[in-house]
């Protein structure tokens, strides 16, 4: 008996790791499904709509950058998204379907385009206001510009990898064949991509760009007096001048504005804190962005003046130019960046956004698909049912002609679902635009880019935050 009972034990307990094993499994699919659900999804960017901010490039090769992103979709069940952030959403016009955008106007507001700028107001007794951008992302929309052998030189200066040197006085200006910088597609991209990436037919540099950043270590020869960068905007020029080692006694940096018509203002303003060149250099940061010239200094802020907007048809010319006098100086690890230029040649470019929706913006703004054109078309059919989904050119509706009674149309509706039905049995309903992403339909906000790490093929990292 007593035996009987012992092995009785010994095969009970034998089938109790598989049982538990079975439970861990189960419980741990469980765990992941809810994670992912509610928690933390990874996603790939399918298409090219926010480039370089996040990369969706297919190279036809087979092969191309495509960003891995980490997708936070906690956060927006204790909140509502807020502007700037970059979230991920079903598109409207097909809700299968997950889209990927940088969110720019909130609900409620009014919100449009011009001059390559964004504007927002509350109600149409207001006056526009500029939207401008928070630090870390100017850092995003600034897009490095190719400046080697672009310069436009006036006494000796020697061109180098990362800067100019300037053997005496004389001045440098960008850009040198062109009166203006342009809005060029591949401006921004890292690594060989810029080479590698084809801009969209017909996008590529048609608008003059105004907002501009030159970044750079500066330091000046022991007989140079002055060392003065300037912004070029349409009618308006903005000069930084800094007083160098053979400066008079009592020279302070100070920022200098040109009138509309070119005139110089008697009145130059000063700095916050004293600048001179008179020992180590200085890493300057002077921008004109979003109507607001600032000034920084080894990071810190000491200048700060709003400017008049500059409207396309007065944007005659743009650039920087570098001027020393008296004698030389250095202006290593310089770069000079363009500001992101929303264009404005698509469907709809000023909305009135309901109070539970939002507007959503791609980055590569020549190449998006976004709010500016979303267009919804709608069929209805005899039987009195109405089909509204999202027109896109040779995708949706398709055509099979040939058939009696006319062509088959193939049509996907907003909901994801295919109908098919014949051409003569359906009345065309006016399309209508469809520019805005409901609340519902937000489904997270990306945090960061998690692969691929490197990409060997274009020498570049891809590794970061999404900012």
């Amino acid at each position: 008996m007593l035996k009987s009972t012992v092995a009785k034990d010994k095969k009970k307990g034998s089938g109790r790791p598989w049982r538990e094993n079975i439970e861990a499994i189960a419980v741990s699919v469980i765990v992941i499904v809810l994670f992912k659900y509610f928690v933390l999804e990874a996603y790939k960017i399918p298409t090219g709509s926010m480039q370089p901010t996040l990369m969706g490039w297919d190279d036809g090769k087979g092969g191309g950058v495509f960003d891995r992103v980490v997708v936070d979709k906690l956060s927006y069940r204790f909140r509502d998204p807020r502007r700037w952030e970059i979230a991920v959403f079903r598109y409207p016009l097909d809700t299968a379907k997950n889209f990927i955008k940088r969110l720019v106007g909130m609900p409620g507001e009014h919100l449009k385009i011009e001059n390559g700028d964004l504007w927002t107001r509350q109600s149409e007794a207001e006056a526009w206001v500029i939207l401008r951008r928070p630090q870390r992302l100017q850092d995003v929309h600034f897009k490095h510009l190719e400046t080697q052998g672009a310069w436009r030189q006036k006494g000796t200066w020697t061109e180098g990898e990362d800067g100019l040197v300037a053997e005496g006085p004389g001045s440098a200006r960008f850009p040198r064949t062109r009166s203006a910088v342009v809005d060029r597609y591949t401006d921004g991209y890292q690594g060989d991509l810029i080479h590698a990436v084809k801009p969209k037919p017909g996008g590529s540099g048609r608008n003059k760009v105004g907002d501009l950043r030159v970044e750079t270590n500066v330091s000046a020869s022991s007989e140079c007096t002055q060392v003065r960068l300037e912004l070029l905007d349409g009618p308006y020029t903005y000069a930084l001048e800094i007083p160098g080692p053979a400066a008079e006694d009592g020279s302070s940096a100070q920022v200098q504005v040109s009138d509309a018509k070119g005139q110089w203002g008697q009145d130059k303003l000063s700095l916050d804190s004293p600048l001179s060149l008179g020992g180590d250099e200085l890493r300057i940061q002077f921008q004109n962005l979003d109507d607001l010239v600032e000034v920084r200094v080894d990071g810190e802020l000491l200048f700060s003046l709003e400017v008049p907007p500059v409207a396309r048809h007065q944007m005659s010319h743009s650039g920087v130019q570098l001027i020393t006098r008296g004698g030389g100086a250095r202006f290593d690890e310089l770069t000079i960046s363009r500001d992101i230029y929303y264009t404005d040649d698509q469907k709809v470019t000023s909305w009135k956004i309901p109070d539970d929706c939002y507007v959503a913006l791609g980055d590569n703004t020549q190449d998006s698909s976004d709010g500016r054109d979303w267009t919804l078309l709608g069929y209805k059919l005899d039987d009195g049912r109405e089909l509204w989904g999202n027109q896109r050119s040779r995708e949706n509706p398709l055509f099979a002609p040939g058939e009696v009674g006319g062509s088959k149309v193939f049509f996907r509706d907003h909901l994801g679902e295919q109908h098919v039905f014949m051409q003569d049995r359906a009345l065309p309903l006016p399309p209508k635009p469809m520019s805005f992403v409901p609340r519902n339909l937000v489904r997270g906000r990306a945090i960061a880019v998690v692969w691929p790490a490197w990409s060997s093929s274009y020498g570049l990292s891809r590794f970061q935050w999404c900012r």
